[in-house]
């Protein structure tokens, strides 16, 4: 009998240690999956994405489609030389405040803060390997082009329904405009 109360307790020690060692690892092994990603292992995924590129492509392209945008607004109608030359004027100062806040030297510090806590380790670690390999390279070499094709769909979209919505406009401004009468009116 007190053989075998022993081993139960050699059995019970190995278990509980097993358990015991199980639970450590069971611990361990989340918070190393669920690591916040390095910088480094960060700038590695930014530089295999292409994204400085990528951003920089997007400031040039901004103004091009900025006044692509307004002339849509005119329904085809063809500005005056005097407002062609603000239209110019305008996308060329707004695409100006709009590339320099959104340079790679203003972007990058955000753009890693946001991988960081957006991904894990593991995570970015995936996305590396992913756009290391040829159909991740695709992906990147092809996306900007994805991006120009919807921005030129949105475009459409948007001169689609600019009538609608610059009738929402003038109705809003009208309605205004006899809400205030009615106010100057009443006692």
């Amino acid at each position: 009998m007190h053989l075998l109360s022993f081993r139960l307790t050699t059995s019970s020690r190995r278990l509980a240690a097993g358990a015991a060692v199980a639970a450590a690892l069971a611990g361990f092994m989340p918070a190393a999956w669920s690591a916040q990603p390095t910088t480094a292992s960060i700038e590695v995924l930014l530089i295999v994405t292409k994204s400085e590129a990528l951003v920089d492509k997007t400031g040039a392209d901004l103004e091009r489609n900025m006044q692509g945008a307004v002339l849509a607004g005119l329904q085809g109608r063809q500005p005056t030389a005097r407002e062609q030359q603000a239209i110019d004027r305008m996308t060329r100062e707004t695409a100006a405040v709009i590339r320099q806040e959104m340079s790679w030297a203003q972007m990058r510090p955000m753009m890693i803060k946001i991988y960081q806590d957006t991904f894990t380790q593991e995570e970015v670690d995936g996305q590396i390997a992913f756009y290391r390999s040829p159909v991740g390279a695709a992906v990147v070499d092809k996306m900007p082009l994805v991006m120009q094709a919807t921005m030129a769909a949105t475009q459409q979209s948007l001169a689609r329904v600019m009538p609608q919505l610059q009738a929402i406009v003038k109705k809003t401004i009208e309605d205004t405009k006899a809400a205030a009468a009615a106010e100057k009116k009443a006692p």
